[in-house]
């Protein structure tokens, strides 16, 4: 036995899934921690755990000597990366090897090899193995566009040095090569330490497919079948299953043979996944890159074939053969994960950071997450908070339960792509199991078909609560006729440009706990020059009868649920009141946010004459391209921010000029920090002449 003592190099969900298959196996578990995870879960899961350093991935997660320092401390004889942060880098590998310790995965020269994808698609042409046409060593924006003018637009860019869909961006326009190049070369960079750049076709209406492998130190090179990820944005999966409803029986031999092959040709061992292109005729294929470590989404294979990858792992490190055969690897039912994660599609997919107040997940299912209510969700690591695998015989099956698991997820006080993903999974095209790569990247999420609207029941409940009627305690009558007439103003912020407030009004409620209840869409009185108030009609609404209305709270009063029947319809929400005094409800997959306001409440100035451009989330500061003084166009970037590895541009929202720039290179911002302040145009003007 190698090893009898593993550190993970890893944090939250990913760690603890290692932890646990580890136990079983008798391994003792050893734990790191950043400040920023200091009461982790997976720090307590472990027999020991090591502080190595602040929140940032690179002063903790990334740093390698403070790992090895870390398994000098503890014991541990053996690494495993997981996935992300070192878990693809050659170095790390080798320095684990050269400190006398046993690395979970290929060996270094493995991972330098295939870890650029510029050297990896060499090396699979020569082992005979499709790839995409295209070009890499290109450095200038003239060799960027001479190569794109030989492989023919459209065209997509790629960081070669790293994966997870960072530094790639898609080119139809050649008038926008030069500056997406920058933003790859940049966000390259940031993510990877090195900016190189390979250009490739792009390849339209493809499906995204890869074939899990599993190799020991013998040689045997076994494949388990693929994945389908192709439900995507910005090239970062969201959903993935096995077996994929594009690939046949004669494909899936096909592509496993060549994977088995490509391992072989490498002398690669341990688990690690070859991604492929799928043409629209689902007989072509090419070679994208490999993930020479375990995948986010292993868990769809465990399902499907009943093996665990991490017990694999551990034994192929340990030196020992696998003790079964291509020919037993069965595939059987169908099974789907879902990555959950803190941001908002209905925002651009903007990254949420905060304290989970409510967090809860569904039972029947898989759910791997290292959440517990209370969590804080930092800007120092990956947006993604849990993943959700569903496994049933067929496909139809498996989309329902997983859907229904999305309804019976709790997440409140972080907005999350909970609603995105059900709606997903219920769109016709992913039924029919024709989702390509582009499909969501083309979806219209303000239509109806991905519609985000707050329910009759998610109104009610707010009303309910924010007027305190919903708060009482089980024994108490919920309703009587002592809240006839009691109204209150409420807005719904689930956004920041939400203004539409409502007035609700108990119009009766009787002993027997029942109450009308009428929520009306308006404007509150607001204040004349005379003093004198005036009142926008409001939208005359029916009211609705509420009845059978239970409440629970939690110990700290800040979060519970609500039941009641709408006009006969009986349905249960959940809520948080966080320490804004905001109010989040959930019904079914969806979260809404909403705040009571004053009869006065204007809802803010929209004159969008001038004012301050804020950091909508903490984030780090890559990029500042403007000083103050200076005269800017609608549109025209002004500086970029990184958070949870997104980079977001801010735009300027008018044209006019910049003032009071409040920020520097690498300075961390706080959410609402103010970064610059523009002076519309006219406004300048006026300014100047005068």
């Amino acid at each position: 036995m190698r090893f009898d003592t593993l550190l993970i190099a890893n944090r939250g969900e990913i760690a603890l899934r290692v932890i646990r298959t580890a136990r079983r196996m008798g391994i003792r578990t050893v734990a790191v921690y950043s400040d920023a995870d200091a009461d982790s879960p997976h720090v307590r899961a472990a027999h020991m755990a090591v502080h190595i350093g602040a929140s940032s991935a690179d002063q903790s997660y990334r740093n390698m000597a403070a790992i090895i320092d870390a398994c000098k401390r503890s014991g541990a004889q053996a690494v495993h990366p997981g996935y992300g942060f070192l878990s693809e880098n050659a170095d790390f590998a080798q320095a684990v090897v050269d400190a006398g310790l046993v690395f979970v995965g290929p060996t270094a020269r493995v991972i330098s090899l295939m870890g650029h994808k510029a050297q990896a698609k060499i090396t699979m042409q020569a082992a005979g193995v499709p790839t995409v046409p295209g070009e890499q060593g290109c450095t200038t924006v003239a060799q960027i566009q001479a190569a794109a003018q030989k492989i023919g637009f459209p065209v997509i860019l790629k960081a070669a040095a790293g994966g997870g869909g960072r530094g790639m961006r898609v080119v139809r326009d050649p008038a926008e090569l030069p500056e997406m190049f920058r933003q790859a070369q940049s966000e390259a960079a940031s993510a990877f330490g090195s900016d190189d750049i390979i250009i490739e076709r792009a390849i339209e209406q493809g499906r995204h497919i890869e074939v899990q492998v599993l190799c020991d130190e013998q040689g045997t090179c076994l494949h388990l079948g693929e994945r389908d990820c192709s439900t995507q944005r910005r090239f970062q999966k969201l959903i993935e299953e096995a077996p994929s409803p594009a690939v046949s029986d004669a494909l899936r031999q096909r592509m496993g043979e060549v994977a088995r092959k490509a391992c072989s040709a490498i002398g690669y061992t341990g688990v690690g996944t070859l991604e492929f292109l799928l043409d629209a005729d689902k007989e072509h294929f090419y070679f994208m890159e490999m993930n020479t470590r375990l995948q986010v989404e292993h868990g769809v294979t465990e399902l499907v074939t009943g093996l665990d990858l991490v017990e694999q792992q551990l034994r192929v490190a340990q030196g020992l053969p696998l003790t079964f055969g291509q020919q037993d690897v069965q595939m059987r039912g169908h099974a789907i994960e879902v990555r959950v994660c803190a941001e908002d599609p209905w925002q651009g997919y903007l990254p949420q950071v905060g304290m989970l107040g409510d967090w809860q997940l569904p039972d029947g299912i898989r759910a791997d997450s290292a959440l517990q209510s209370g969590s804080v969700i930092s800007p120092f690591y990956d947006s993604m908070i849990a993943k959700l695998l569903a496994h049933a015989d067929t496909r139809d099956a498996c989309a329902n339960k997983l859907r229904l698991a999305c309804e019976e997820t709790t997440a409140l006080g972080v907005r999350t792509n909970l609603g995105l993903l059900q709606r997903c999974l219920a769109h016709p095209r992913f039924l029919a199991g024709e989702v390509t790569t582009d499909f969501l990247g083309k979806q219209d999420l303000k239509s109806a078909e991905w519609q985000h609207e707050p329910s009759h029941h998610t109104h009610a409940s707010a009303a309910l609560l924010l007027s305190g009627i919903g708060l009482a305690k089980p024994s108490t009558k919920l309703a009587s006729d002592r809240h006839d007439g009691r109204s209150l103003w409420m807005r719904d912020a689930t956004s920041a440009s939400a203004t539409t407030l409502h007035e609700c009004t108990v119009l009766h409620g009787d002993a027997a706990g029942s109450l009308l209840l009428q929520c009306r869409a308006g404007s509150p009185p607001a204040r004349s020059k005379s003093k004198e108030r005036t009142q926008a009609e409001p939208t005359v609404a029916q009211p609705w009868h509420i009845s059978n209305l239970h409440s629970s709270t939690d110990a700290s009063g800040h979060s519970g649920s609500l039941s009641f029947a709408l006009d006969g319809i009986w349905r249960t929400t959940h809520w948080y009141r966080d320490a804004d005094e905001q109010l989040w409800i959930q019904d079914r997959a969806d979260s809404f946010v909403f705040e009571r306001v004053t009869r006065f409440d204007s809802g803010g100035d929209a004159s969008g004459k001038g004012g301050q451009l804020k950091a909508p989330m903490s984030a780090r500061v890559i990029a500042v391209f403007v000083k103050e003084g200076q005269q800017v166009a609608k549109g025209e970037p002004l500086v970029v921010l990184e958070s949870m590895k997104m980079e977001m541009p801010m735009l300027a929202p008018f044209a006019g000029r910049v003032e009071q720039l409040n920020i520097a290179m690498g300075e961390q911002l706080n959410a609402g920090q103010v970064i610059l302040e523009v002076v519309a145009q006219d406004t300048a003007s006026k300014e100047q002449s005068s």
